[in-house]
């Protein structure tokens, strides 16, 4: 079993040790929308590029504190380079869906742990006007176009700060991990946006 693994695994048995001890949330359905950045290059193992985007999840909870959910998210950049010509343009999509634990219940703040699976799409396209020596030196580079489609998974932590009883605002870091390339990418992931709830029991 691979360190990661071994960090993922414990961090999950702490989780589900300390819920039983905790107060929970009341509302059985969030909806939240917002920011995203990330530091990722799908082109890997190629430098990263600073990437910034979109997220909307909803999360429907079976239990106090036991939710399940998924999310959409699309994040934009692009890739440095170490030739003269244009910056190829990235953009990855994912897809993801799993659990969503709630245990911290305070009057203004909120927390909770997910981990969600599923895949993400990644694309680099070079700019238009990319000259043929261009192409070529980014080519060399290791630098092309690119067009996968491979598994995805997070790990993040929703911290609510709440506005109202319908409406918190919500910071979510977490570890974004993914497979391009046959090369393991464990980016840091940081959205920020509001949380609508509904179904206050």
């Amino acid at each position: 079993m691979t360190i990661r693994k071994r960090f993922i695994l414990a961090g999950a048995c702490c989780v589900l040790a300390a819920v039983q001890q905790l107060p929970a949330q009341n509302n059985t359905v969030e909806l939240y929308g917002g920011y995203v950045y990330t530091k990722a290059n799908p082109e890997a193992p190629l430098p990263k590029a600073n990437m910034h985007g979109w997220v909307g999840s909803p999360t429907a909870y079976v239990t106090r504190w036991l939710g399940f959910g998924g999310e959409i998210s699309a994040v934009f950049g692009d890739i440095a380079k170490e030739v003269s010509a244009p910056g190829p343009h990235a953009k990855e999509y994912s897809y993801l869906f799993g659990p969503q634990l709630r245990f911290v219940d305070k009057a203004k703040a909120q927390a909770g742990v997910k981990v969600l699976i599923g895949g993400a799409f990644a694309q680099v396209n070079l700019a238009s006007a990319t000259t043929v020596p261009q192409i070529q030196a980014l080519t060399a580079a290791g630098y092309s176009g690119f067009n996968q489609t491979k598994f995805a998974m997070m790990i993040a932590v929703p911290v609510d700060y709440s506005v109202s009883k319908l409406l918190a605002i919500r910071v979510e870091p977490g570890i974004y991990m993914t497979d391009f390339n046959k090369t393991k990418q464990a980016n840091f992931r940081f959205s920020a946006g509001p949380v609508f709830r509904f179904g206050a029991r």
